[in-house]
């Protein structure tokens, strides 16, 4: 079901060229991760494991989290699923996924990004149960996967208090998923909360057609037991997470595609407005990726030469709002993270985007974003054929 990785060399021929997948360097483990989506980003099974995989600095894999699985509707219809297999329906969390790795022999909390400040808010939370779990499963070559909800990270579902849930463990090697079972027994023997499983009365099919309607959760999440997942969210969390109808603001746009939250909406919106916001993630992350090249190798260029040399260059040769990412690169720091934050600066205003908009080449119109109060199940349903 799932490729053998064992090491960065089994990952890296199936990402070359600019498909959106990227690989992030650090002092302690490299990353591989997709920055922006395009048609062939997970046209394999390969590539749908780049979401987050964790490596040494001697290419071994030391953490694997989710595979990129989709929404229900996104890229499989209801009525094109087996649902004779094998399955069960698990709650879905609105929060930050967490996983654990070994990084230079110590144990640490991670997102898909790394060791970021919600990985840290995470690990403050974490309880000598769930680390110890976590370090076993480690220990076998295995990554526990949570999900951590908190009252301050609040995305659309607010929670009472901040948590760590499990909610699967992953061989690193084969990728396969351990059975719920089994996993809820080790969860138990630790003291670590599970996610919830949810029994179905009826046929899958009659469930699903129910869930767009309620309220207060996000969703479930559909297992099959070959490891198969699909995403099944409400109207009530697409509709309003990060406000949909912001949409129509560039900045709020721009602010969706940073955050990685494009998908949560495709599916909900008609198609000529899908197009327009997966088309608009594509041109300015794929600007994020040239201007990394291109400091990239401008440093190259002058990698051995002294620091006074290489300003000199660096503020002679590159335009003055990326010099400071060139700085930082020079520092050791990402630099794909400080061409990010140039972003992150720009989204709190429109002015601000317009300061930038020539460095990334991106543009936005926002009419086909303006979405009628009432948008019906039939509409969505209809679009949801229109674009699976």
């Amino acid at each position: 079901m799932f490729p053998v990785i064992e090491h960065i060399d089994d990952v890296l021929p199936h990402i070359a060229g600019d498909n959106g997948i990227y690989v992030s360097k650090y002092a302690t483990h490299d990353t591989i991760d997709y920055g922006h989506h395009l048609d062939e980003t997970f046209n394999s099974a390969i590539r749908r494991e780049c979401r987050g995989l964790k490596f040494n600095k001697s290419g071994r894999l030391i953490a694997r989290p989710f595979h990129k699985f989709f929404n229900l509707g996104e890229r499989e219809r209801v009525e094109d699923v087996d649902w004779s297999r094998p399955h069960r329906i698990l709650e879905k969390l609105d929060g930050t996924m967490i996983h654990p790795a070994f990084v230079e022999s110590e144990m640490v909390l991670m997102t898909r990004k790394g060791i970021t400040r919600q990985a840290l808010e995470a690990a403050s939370y974490a309880t000598e149960g769930l680390l110890a779990l976590a370090r076993d499963r480690l220990d076998v070559g295995k990554t526990a996967i949570f999900e951590f909800t908190s009252p301050g990270s609040r995305i659309v579902i607010g929670y009472d208090k901040p948590a760590l849930t499990l909610l699967a463990i992953r061989d690193n090697t084969t990728g396969a998923y351990a059975d719920f079972e089994l996993m809820h027994d080790m969860a138990g023997h630790y003291g670590v909360p599970v996610v919830s499983s949810h029994r179905v009365d009826g046929s899958t099919p009659t469930f699903v057609s129910g869930v767009r309607g309620l309220t207060e959760i996000e969703g479930y999440v559909i297992v099959f037991d070959d490891g198969h997942r699909l995403k099944l969210k409400t109207d009530y969390y697409a509709l309003r997470h990060k406000t949909l109808a912001s949409l129509a603001l560039e900045k709020n746009a721009l602010d969706r595609v940073l955050k990685d939250a494009v998908d949560d909406v495709v599916p909900l919106l008609p198609p000529a407005a899908a197009q327009k916001l997966l088309a608009y993630q594509v041109a300015v992350l794929a600007g994020v990726s040239r201007l990394d090249t291109h400091v990239a190798e401008l440093l190259e260029l002058y990698r051995s030469a002294d620091r006074k040399t290489q300003a000199q260059v660096i503020n002679e040769k590159l335009d003055k709002r990326l010099r400071p990412v060139a700085f930082k690169s020079l520092d050791g720091k990402s630099s794909r993270n400080a061409i990010l934050d140039i972003l992150r600066w720009a989204s709190h205003s429109q002015t601000r985007i317009d300061a930038v908009r020539d460095l990334f080449a991106m543009s936005w119109n926002g009419e086909d974003f303006e979405i009628e109060d009432g948008w019906s199940d039939e509409k969505e349903s209809d679009c949801l054929r229109r674009t699976a």
